[in-house]
């Protein structure tokens, strides 16, 4: 049970994704569909189950929760977005096309245009503070070095052997992969600005028979910090939260 949970965890770090802000605001999407899920209609297997897919030019959300999409429209995590339960019971299919390619931020703007449009979302932005994870350097340095290779981030998953390769990648996106595994603000204080090769193995800290080592969190707590060189810090941060004012559970569909 612990290896499909600790499973499930290494997709779930691997899902957050890096984008810059663009100055400039886009046009709307040039085509756009919303739905009621029929899929979360009918209930039963796959029912919860989401999709979001998304190229240069388009948006896909299949059986979505509102609060998911805003969440994706908004680039925040879970315990950001504070509503009413049906915020994450309902569900809904959105389809959006540009006029042409653009960035995956301005995909991002054009879908909180598109929420306010079809769902007449309201909300505001509250600093509050929380319960967080504080991303240190341990005691004696870091244990990978920087990126020798030029290219894109890359971040492989292993399930089978629990663990996780990462190449190019600068810890402020590790420490946004944290957030979605912890489901908790996770802040880098590391001071370190490079792009990175890391590769982090958790199999073998399941099994161990220290108390502190039987849950998912803690192996990954364990494995930060004697296989990379970092550690994990409690600690209260203000965080930025979304706080919905007004959203419809019957969108204008077209």
């Amino acid at each position: 049970m612990l290896r499909a949970i600790l499973g499930t965890s290494l997709m779930i770090f691997t899902s957050a994704r890096a984008f810059s802000q663009s100055a400039a605001a886009p046009a709307p999407f040039d085509v756009a569909s919303v739905h009621v899920s029929q899929t979360g209609r009918a209930g039963g297997e796959g029912s919860r189950r989401e999709s979001i897919q998304f190229t240069p030019d388009s948006v896909t959300m299949r059986n979505v929760s509102l609060k998911s999409a805003i969440r994706w429209a908004y680039h925040v995590f879970d315990y950001q977005v504070s509503g009413p339960d049906w915020l994450q019971s309902e569900r809904y299919d959105i389809v959006a096309k540009a006029a042409g390619p653009v960035t995956e931020d301005q995909l991002r703007t054009m879908l909180q245009t598109l929420l306010a449009d079809r769902f007449k979302l309201e909300l505001h932005h509250q600093t509050k503070e929380l319960a967080a994870y504080v991303l240190v350097v341990a005691k004696n340095g870091p244990k990978f070095h920087e990126s020798e290779t030029a290219g894109e981030s890359s971040i492989q998953p292993d399930q089978k052997r629990m663990s996780v390769t990462v190449q190019r990648t600068p810890l402020s996106q590790l420490t946004e992969m944290l957030s979605n595994v912890f489901r908790a603000p996770v802040v880098d204080m590391t001071g370190l600005k490079g792009k990175y090769d890391v590769t982090l193995n958790l199999s073998k800290y399941v099994g161990d028979m220290q108390p502190a080592h039987d849950d998912p969190l803690s192996i990954f707590m364990a494995g930060l910090q004697e296989e990379l060189g970092l550690k994990l810090e409690s600690k209260k941060m203000p965080i930025d939260l979304l706080i919905i004012d007004r959203a419809e559970k019957v969108p204008v569909e077209n």
